[in-house]
C-alpha cells in the first residue's frame, strides 16, 4: 500500500482530526484526508480518551433522538439528511404553523405522498 493510498474515507468520524495531524507534512495536493500513521495517531488517542473516561466502546445511537438543528435547517428549506423521526418532527413544525401539506413537501424538498404518509390519519382533512 502506497503512502497515498486513503485508509478511511472524509466521512469517517476522526477524519476532521487524522487530517489536523496531517497537515504538517503532506502536500496540499494530496487527495487523501489523512495518511496512515495520522489516522493510527487519530483512532490511537481516540481509544485512549475512551478508556481514561470510562466510556463504552461502542455506542448505540438512540432511535427516537431528534437532531434540533437538522429539523431547524429542514424547515427553512435546507436540504438536509433527516430521519424518519427527525422528519416526522419537521413536518409536525411546520403543520404548527399552518402549512399545507403541500407547502410542507416543498419546503422539506420531498414528495406530497411522504408528507401525508407521516400525518396521523384523522388529522389528514384538518391538514388539507
Amino acid at each position: 500500500m502506497s503512502p497515498e493510498t486513503p485508509h478511511f474515507g472524509p466521512g469517517h468520524v476522526l477524519a476532521d482530526v487524522a487530517a489536523r495531524h496531517c497537515d504538517g507534512h503532506r502536500s496540499p495536493l494530496s487527495r487523501t484526508v489523512a495518511c496512515g500513521a495520522c489516522w493510527e495517531r487519530a483512532i490511537r488517542d481516540d481509544e485512549r480518551f475512551a478508556v481514561e473516561c470510562g466510556l463504552p466502546r461502542e455506542l448505540t445511537p438512540d432511535p427516537d433522538y431528534v437532531d434540533e438543528i437538522a429539523v431547524d435547517l429542514a424547515c427553512r428549506g435546507e436540504r438536509v439528511e433527516l430521519t424518519r423521526v427527525e422528519f416526522a418532527a419537521a413536518v409536525e413544525r411546520l403543520r404548527g404553523r399552518a402549512m399545507t401539506p403541500t407547502a410542507i413537501a416543498k419546503r422539506l424538498h420531498v414528495s406530497y405522498h411522504a408528507v401525508i404518509a407521516v400525518i396521523p390519519a384523522e388529522l389528514i382533512g384538518a391538514a388539507a
